[in-house]
């Protein structure tokens, strides 16, 4: 499995490196996403999107790593292309989604200013595409690799790698909604920054679904069959849990503050997961 989800893993966070550099302008950022996609299949677009990252991107990235990233996106595509063709349709494919989400986060706070995802099914929809779609590949890459990957039926094992994925990006979504917000961008389709008392009910409401949601991760890991795949699913449902945990107890105060898991509780969920104790 490592080869085909560190290869998704590099591609993904390429185009992710592109969605969220500020420094360049959002149109530019917008254009270089719908290049993506064709750069993947190669020619003309792949060498205009090199260039541009050159001209407009790797000069201003202030992160090393993600510099070297960029630098190297060429090498990522060539080992893209060289891949086994199941690979590379599973990778086209998930690109395809996951850009379409960034695209939308772009474009919906960034370009059109509109600044609020309209209702529940919208939200659920850019879970779906930025991370719901992983739990699609990564159910892919394991049963393909590995006859005996998990005891549940393919179907069943998509759809809570689906679920799982969403789950870990409402989780992000409530994490971080009081800088969100404060930035003109407003995920939780029926809050209101003016009116506490209904913001933190719809908080609540969303924190519901997304431990329904994290719980299908449980089911997902218990399900596998190798040890080690086990604890890399187990371990961010353990740490999204408690993540929920905190903002249950936190006052606005706190939530607005930031919320975060402690280096301690990372250690105590890495020792469940690999225990096996979820």
């Amino acid at each position: 499995m490592q080869g085909p989800l560190s290869l998704g893993y590099l591609l993904a966070r390429a185009s992710d490196t592109i969605a969220d550099s500020e420094e360049v302008d959002v149109t530019v950022r917008v254009q270089c996403l719908s290049m993506f996609e064709a750069a993947m299949l190669g020619g003309d677009a792949r060498e205009e999107l090199i260039n541009l990252l050159e001209e407009k991107f790797i000069t201003v990235q202030s992160n090393p790593k993600e510099k070297l990233l960029l630098q190297r996106l060429n090498d990522i595509f060539a080992r893209y292309d060289s891949s086994w063709e199941w690979v590379w349709n599973a990778l086209q494919q998930l690109m395809n989604t996951i850009v379409k989400g960034q695209t939308f986060d772009l474009e919906r706070f960034a370009t059109k200013g509109e600044g609020r995802i309209q209702n529940d099914k919208e939200l659920m929809e850019y879970c779906y595409m930025v991370a719901g779609s992983v739990g699609e590949y990564w159910t892919e890459v394991g049963c393909r690799t590995d006859s005996s990957f998990s005891t549940l039926k393919r179907e069943k094992l998509e759809a809570c790698g689906i679920a799982f994925g969403q789950g870990l990006q409402l989780v992000n979504i409530l994490r971080d909604a009081p800088s969100d917000m404060h930035e003109g961008r407003i995920y939780l389709p029926n809050a209101d920054v003016a009116r506490e008392t209904e913001l933190l009910k719809e908080a609540k409401r969303w924190r519901k679904r997304a431990r329904t949601l994290v719980q299908k991760g449980y089911v997902y890991s218990k399900s596998l069959r190798q040890k080690r795949s086990r604890i890399a699913v187990a371990l961010p449902a353990l740490l999204a849990d408690e993540t929920l945990n905190l903002l249950d107890q936190a006052d606005l105060e706190d939530w607005q503050n930031g919320v975060k898991v402690s280096r301690k509780t990372v250690r105590r969920c890495l020792v469940r997961a690999v225990l096996g104790r979820y």
